[in-house]
């Protein structure tokens, strides 16, 4: 394979650069792009999916006059990455079941009617669920955009990959979802992001102000809880905690049809507690004693506004039961605890619409854009140390 290497414009005042891993975007000024919700793409979480993440990751970044206006996160998809929900192949097979109308034409248009066609990838905008988008500064113009698109298709194709993808791009990302149509980007819908403005008086006032039936209907499954001797708690992240929280995370990871195993899933989280410190905290239900289900949430606090994310979970299904453990563990206690720290939003990603819109989210629509490529002759994904700009 002939390996992928930048052009003589990658460290010019106005070029497109690639920066060597997670480590160096804080010198390269990459946090002076990040908006109050870009979490999923600040230097510590994206060190954290540099572990993770079991794939080379690049980082490109945007200059005009030596500074920084525009960034762009990539990651190579093939069959040996696990992350489906975020893996251009699995997210189309899943609109084609759910008949998603534009599924059809991906299918014919971009895959050739068969989705293993769309792999490997070039993942694009981060690989996180949910407002995967290129950063840009206020100076940034749709000039700059382009230039990073160029690069990231340029890498692509040098690499042998078989698509771009952007896996879940906001509709309301006009200036990126109208760049990726004009440059023949194809999309269809991916899911659907939720996020609740957090209540002030957390949750006594968020079930206040629900209707009387469903505030009944709260107040009923908080008693059930109680009377099966469950109690959730929000707290720090401990390594002590992560081998029980590990089993709990590969159960559901397993549910939905991902491959997991409990010591892999303990490792995972164990490296979270590890870069994120006390911006990860854990809201746990126990049972007389025994973890039966998790909630991690990430702590945001950029331009002097703090977030919160929701990231993983887990259940033990069988302690679990008819419990009414999901919501108790994912929105209320985690609710009232975002509350009492000031945090205004909690944002709970993709899945469960329905759901999230019964109590008081706000949601809106994700597109997985896809762009086919002219793979560079000879080149058919080689291992990330063939290839110069890439990171492990």
């Amino acid at each position: 394979m002939t390996p992928y290497t930048e052009g003589p414009d990658a460290q010019a005042p106005d070029g497109v650069r690639a920066v060597a891993d997670a480590a160096g975007l804080e010198a390269a000024g990459w946090p002076s792009l990040l908006g109050a919700e870009d979490f999923f793409q600040t230097p510590r979480w994206l060190a954290v999916q540099e572990v993770n993440s079991g794939t080379a990751m690049d980082f490109l970044l945007r200059e005009r006059g030596g500074r920084p206006v525009a960034g762009l996160v990539t990651a190579w998809a093939d069959t040996s990455v696990a992350w489906l929900l975020a893996r251009p192949d699995a997210m189309l097979r899943r609109a084609l079941e759910q008949e998603v109308p534009e599924a059809a034409g991906v299918l014919r248009d971009v895959a050739g009617g068969d989705p293993d066609r769309l792999l490997p990838s070039l993942v694009c905008g981060g690989r996180h669920l949910g407002r995967t988008r290129a950063l840009a500064s206020p100076e940034a113009t749709a000039e700059d955009l382009a230039a990073l698109l160029e690069k990231a298709e340029t890498m692509a194709a040098g690499r042998g990959a078989a698509t771009v993808c952007f896996p879940h791009v906001d509709v309301r990302d006009v200036a990126l979802t109208g760049l990726l149509e004009r440059r023949g980007y194809r999309h269809h819908l991916s899911d659907h992001y939720a996020w609740l403005d957090i209540p002030p008086g957390g949750f006594e006032q968020f079930v206040d102000e629900m209707s009387a039936h469903r505030r009944r209907r709260v107040r009923l499954e908080g008693r059930a809880l109680a009377d099966a001797g469950v109690e959730v708690n929000v707290e720090p992240l401990t390594q002590a905690l992560c081998t029980r929280l590990g089993q709990l995370d590969a159960n559901l990871l397993r549910k939905y049809g991902n491959p997991a195993s409990d010591e892999g899933s303990a490792r995972m989280i164990g490296r979270i507690a590890e870069i994120m410190g006390e911006d990860v905290l854990v809201s746990v239900a126990r049972q007389r004693g025994t973890i039966i289900g998790f909630g991690m949430v990430l702590r945001s606090r950029a331009r002097g506004e703090e977030q919160w994310y929701g990231h993983r979970a887990g259940f033990d299904y069988e302690a679990q039961g008819k419990l009414p453990l999901y919501y108790d563990v994912l929105y209320y206690q985690v609710l009232d605890a975002a509350a009492k720290e000031g945090a205004t939003v909690l944002h709970a990603g993709i899945g469960s619409v329905k759901a999230k819109l019964a109590r008081g989210c706000q949601v809106s629509e994700q597109r997985s854009y896809l762009l086919p490529v002219h793979r560079t002759e000879g080149n058919a994904g080689a291992p990330a140390d063939d290839r110069e700009t890439t990171t492990r």
